[in-house]
Formats: C-alpha cells, structure tokens, sequence
C-alpha cells in the first residue's frame, strides 16, 4: 500500500529523471522492448474517506493525462499484439506500452473506459469472477473497510513474531495497521485466509459488508457492463482468479477451481474464451511452476504478473512483466521511458564493478 508520504520520494525521483534528460535517453536506447502497465480502479477527485488504501483508486484526472501523454507520445497496442509478437518472433513496435487493469472494479466501466475512448487507447480488464458475481468480496477491501469503519480504538493482533497492539485513533494510524496487516495476510494458506478475515471484523466489531454497503470504489463491474467493454472492440476480458486468493497458499485442487472457474465464468457470461490471465498479487512468491501449468492447461494464451521489468524479446508469455500504477505523467514517463530500469542498471554495474575492485 502506497501512502502519500511514501510515494512522495518516487515522484520527486520521477521529476528529476524527466527533467534532467535521462527519460528522454533511456526512450531512445528503448529499441523494441514494451512496458506493461497495471491499474486497479479510478475514483472522482483525490480519493474516497471511507477507503483506507487509495492506492488501487487512482483519480480520474490523473488517468487522463497519463492516457493523453501516452497517447502522443507512445504505441499504445493490445496485450494480444505483445503477445502474438513474441509468440511469432516478430519484433515488436518500438516505444510501445500496454495498458491493464486488475479486478473488475466498476470504475473501470463508468470512470476508465471514457478516457479510453476518447484517446482511442486498447486494454485488458483481469476480472476476479466471484466478484462480479457477488458472490465473493475481495478479502483485502474487507480488511480496509473493517479498519475504516470500526469504533475500536485499537486492535490486538498476534502476528508472526508476537503479538501487538495496533492503535487506530486516527486514519494515518488505520493506513499504517492495515499496510502491517496485509503482508501478514498474504502468508496465511488460503484456506485459512478468510477465516482470518473474518476474526478481524469480529475483533472490530463489524460484520462482513454487503455489495450495496461497499463504498463505490470499491464495488466490482456487472457483467451486463463487461459485455459492452467486450463489445467495444478496445477492450479485452481477462482472467484474474474467481475469489482472488494468492495463489501460492492454495492447495492443488483450490488452485485449480480458482483457474478454471474463472476461465468457465468469463466463456459463459461473455460466449467467448478469455485467452489473457493475471496472477494475483503476482510477485515470483505468489504463484507456482503448477500455477502456469494450470493457466496453460485451462487454454489461457498469456498470463501477466508483478514483476517489475521492460518486456525483451525472449520474455514468456505465461510471466509477463508489469510495472504498477503511475501515480502522475512525470512518473508514466519514467517508467515506461525505461530511466527507472536504467538508473536500476547503473547502480547494480557500479555495485558489480566495486565489489569486484575490492575483492
């Protein structure tokens, strides 16, 4: 989770490799290489009060002028031209980028889709199918709501090293329990997880909340509205899982259903087969060698994670790199320029180069 004071330094480090020419040099060395980017949802304005983690709900505006520099600036294709490229051994266009999404939040309809339009830009929409449903909330909004909402004024909670008394008198306190809770979160199996999620609203004193009790950001698109994005021709419906689990803490047969059911909810909603899939969370850690089998074995042609690195033309389609959300135009550049990566580089060269001289 991404609060304003630490995203600051990014953004500052973000301004200076534009404005020093650096963007502009790694642009250029760029060559055939694409970057994939990867959103969540949008809001209205500069973030939603009762949503702890706005780092998935980037404000609308900021979008549009992300989307309106990529769009001068940049080859925005579809994931299904990557894809088809470096399955092909085609060379792919040259300062291209990809844009995706994760979830299937309803912002991407009502907010996202408009500026998509209106620039003419192609992306693909990872949809988690048990919450299009309504079936299945995403466990980790649970655990926001669950800190936003409760009256508590602290929370004891046993964590892996022991336990601890998280306070919760203010928001920014909230914000720093709920980026404590979730790593510890993640690790749990997933069997285990929602049972977890569950004692955490008990210890708030709140019950699981209902799809109309969300807060809008946070509610998941119809599947009416994934039809008409389907149909518009610029965007792709992707596999994202079917209850979002980490991928990694499931056991073979969970790990399989959450594959294939996903896989059956798209085809029998949309009367096609999604052919693209996104790992959730999507670290190395967060899926295994069984879960590429599994995506393969279910027909999926592609599978994107989280691993931050420009696409080369030997990189598998079944681990695709992206880069996470920019959170301004400065840091779009940045990142899809390849500075990061390059700034990345040097540092690990001059590493190499003393360590060598010392030893």
């Amino acid at each position: 989770m991404k609060t304003t004071l630490e995203s600051a330094p990014r953004k500052l480090k973000a301004a200076a490799l534009v404005g020093t020419g650096m963007a502009s040099l790694a642009r250029s060395g760029k060559a055939n290489k694409v970057s994939i980017l990867a959103f969540h949802g949008l809001c209205d304005g500069m973030g939603d009060e009762q949503v702890l983690d706005w780092s998935l709900h980037l404000p609308q505006s900021i979008f549009r002028r992300v989307c309106a520099f990529l769009a001068s600036n940049y080859n925005v294709i579809p994931l299904s031209e990557l894809v088809a490229c470096l399955a092909n051994g085609e060379k792919l266009r040259p300062n291209s980028v990809v844009l995706t999404f994760d979830d299937g939040y309803a912002s991407n309809y009502h907010l996202a889709f408009p500026v998509l339009k209106e620039f003419g830009l192609p992306a693909t929409i990872f949809v988690a199918t048990g919450f299009l449903d309504g079936v299945e909330k995403l466990w980790f909004q649970r655990a926001d709501l669950a800190l936003c909402r409760t009256q508590k004024e602290y929370l004891d909670w046993k964590f892996e090293l022991g336990k601890e008394r998280l306070p919760l008198s203010t928001r920014r306190q909230r914000q720093e329990a709920l980026a404590r809770l979730l790593p510890e979160l993640k690790r749990l199996p997933d069997a285990d997880l929602l049972g977890e999620i569950g004692h955490l609203e008990h210890q708030l004193g709140l019950n699981e909340p209902s799809i109309e009790d969300m807060p809008a950001p946070m509610r998941p698109m119809t599947w009416a509205q994934t039809r008409e994005l389907q149909s518009s021709g610029l965007v792709d419906i992707g596999g994202h899982t079917h209850s979002h689990p980490v991928l990694s803490r499931c056991d073979p047969h969970a790990m399989r259903g959450e594959i294939f059911t996903c896989r059956d909810r798209i085809q029998a909603e949309l009367g096609i087969k999604p052919t693209a899939f996104a790992y959730p969370n999507g670290s190395y850690r967060d899926y295994t060698k069984e879960s590429v089998q599994l995506v393969k074995e279910a027909g999926f042609q592609s599978a994107c994670g989280a691993h931050h690195f420009h696409i080369q033309p030997t990189t598998s389609v079944f681990e695709l790199p992206r880069y996470g959300t920019p959170e301004s135009v400065w840091e779009a550049e940045a990142t899809v320029s390849g500075a990061y990566q390059l700034v990345k580089e040097w540092r690990q060269s001059a590493h190499t180069s003393l360590m060598s001289y010392l030893t």
